[in-house]
């Protein structure tokens, strides 16, 4: 695990709104604190910088691990993932009563 020191972690806290900024749970109604992710991981060359991080949930982020895209289930094609860093999240999903969709 790359070390994040604290400055950065609380402005990647404090730029997303203290939301996890994949899906926008804030980080009160979580089981674990929100941590700095890695949108393109050190795997991958991706840097320590704020540019680089985004504020994700524990799970979420154990799950995306150093991935940098999925298949699609519906049209079984490689899909890059979300990137908050550069894309909008209304532009990519919507909110639907309680579920996240896209």
């Amino acid at each position: 695990m790359t070390y994040i020191p604290i400055a950065l972690r609380r402005l990647v806290s404090q730029r997303a709104g203290y939301r996890y900024e994949y899906c926008l749970l804030p980080e009160e109604f979580a089981s674990f604190p929100h941590e700095p992710d890695h949108v393109l991981p050190v795997k991958h060359s991706g840097a320590t910088t704020a540019d680089n991080l985004a504020l994700a949930c524990f799970w979420c982020n154990r799950l995306k691990g150093s991935d940098l895209a999925a298949l699609d289930p519906q049209t079984g094609q490689v899909t890059p993932l979300f990137n908050p860093r550069l894309q909008q999240w209304m532009e990519h999903f919507r909110l639907n009563d309680a579920r996240l969709s896209r």
